[in-house]
C-alpha cells in the first residue's frame, strides 16, 4: 500500500487564485485582507499566491481590495535590516529568537519560515548563530507528524501547527527539514519504504491443542508493529475503529490501536492483511472474547 501527499495547487489559474482572495474578503465583510486572515479562511496556501504574484500588495491590488500598510509584504531586506537593528540595540553579534520577539518589528516565526530557520535568518543578516542545539530528533518529529495525522484524520497543515496541536513548534520542523512540505515528504517516504525491515524470521511457538498437545506455530514476522505499518493500517481504515467507527478526529479521547485479526499467538502474521484498527474499548472487548 502506497499513498501520496495532497496535491499542490500548481495548475490553478491566476483568476481562480484572485477569486478566492476576493471570496474570503467578502465572507469576512472586509475591504482589505491580511495574509493571516487568508491563511485561516482561504482555499489555497498564501505562499502559493505570493509566489505567483510577487507580493501580498500586488495580490490586493489585482483583487481590487484596499491596501493597508499592515498588509504589505515584508521583503527579505526588511527582515535583515530589522534583525541588524535589534542586534545593534542589544549590543550583540547575534539575536535570540526570544529577544527578537521582544524588540523586533516583525513576526519572528514568519521570519524563520521565510529563511528556512532562525539560524539561517541570522546568517543572511551577517550575524552569528545563537549556538542553539536541537534536542529533538528527526524520528521524534516524524512520530509527531504521525500522531497529528491520526488525531486529525487528515494530512496536518502549518495552520494546525500554529494552532498549538503539535508538541513542537513550526520552527522546529523547519529547522530540521527546511520546510513543512519537506517534513511531510520525508514522512511519506519513510512510511512508503518497505515495512519489513528485518529478514524473514522462523519463530517457533509451542501451541497446545486438543488434537495435538505439542503442536507448534512457525512465524515469519515479529509480533511488534512498527510505525510504518501502523500508520498504513490506520490510513487504510480511515483512522477509525473498524468495529464501532470511533475516531480521534471526532472525539479526542478516542485512542486507536492496531489489532491482529487472527491473533499472533494462534498463527496470525504481522502483515497488513491481518491487521485492523480498533479503539481501545473495542480492542479490550475483543481480547475478553478471545
Amino acid at each position: 500500500m502506497k499513498f501520496e501527499l495532497n496535491e499542490l495547487h500548481r495548475n490553478v489559474s491566476d483568476e481562480e487564485l484572485l477569486q478566492d482572495v476576493v471570496a474570503v474578503a467578502n465572507r469576512l465583510g472586509r475591504k482589505s485582507l491580511t495574509i493571516d486572515e487568508y491563511e485561516a479562511n482561504g482555499k489555497y496556501h498564501s505562499t502559493t499566491i505570493r509566489r505567483r504574484f510577487g507580493s501580498w500588495k500586488n495580490i490586493l491590488e489585482m483583487a481590487g481590495l484596499t491596501i493597508e500598510q499592515k498588509n504589505f509584504y515584508i521583503s527579505n531586506s526588511d527582515y535583515i535590516s530589522d534583525l541588524r537593528r535589534v542586534a545593534e540595540l542589544l549590543g550583540n553579534k547575534t539575536v535570540k529568537n526570544t529577544e527578537y520577539r521582544e524588540f523586533g518589528k516583525y513576526d519572528a516565526q514568519k521570519m524563520s519560515t521565510r529563511f528556512g530557520s532562525w539560524e539561517k535568518a541570522l546568517l543572511a543578516a551577517g550575524l552569528q548563530p545563537t549556538g542553539y542545539t536541537v534536542s529533538v530528533s528527526n524520528e521524534e518529529l516524524l512520530e509527531e507528524i504521525e500522531r497529528l495525522w491520526i488525531h486529525l484524520g487528515r494530512q496536518p497543515t502549518t495552520t494546525d501547527i500554529r494552532a498549538g496541536l503539535s508538541r513542537y513548534g513550526l520552527t522546529t520542523f523547519l529547522r530540521h527539514f527546511g520546510s513543512w512540505r519537506n517534513a511531510l515528504v520525508t514522512f511519506i517516504n519513510f512510511v512508503n519504504e518497505e515495512t519489513e525491515q528485518d529478514p524473514p524470521l522462523d519463530i517457533v511457538l509451542p501451541q497446545e491443542s486438543f488434537d495435538n498437545p505439542i503442536a507448534e506455530i512457525t512465524h515469519k514476522t515479529r509480533r511488534d508493529i512498527n510505525l510504518r505499518l501502523r500508520f498504513l493500517v490506520m490510513k487504510h481504515d480511515n483512522f477509525k475503529c473498524c468495529m464501532c467507527g470511533a475516531s480521534p478526529a471526532k472525539d479526542p479521547s478516542v485512542e486507536l490501536h492496531i489489532d491482529h485479526i487472527v491473533p499472533w499467538s494462534k498463527g496470525g502474521e504481522t502483515v497488513i492483511d491481518n491487521l485492523q484498527t480498533l479503539c481501545s474499548k473495542c480492542n479490550l472487548g475483543k481480547s475478553d472474547l478471545e
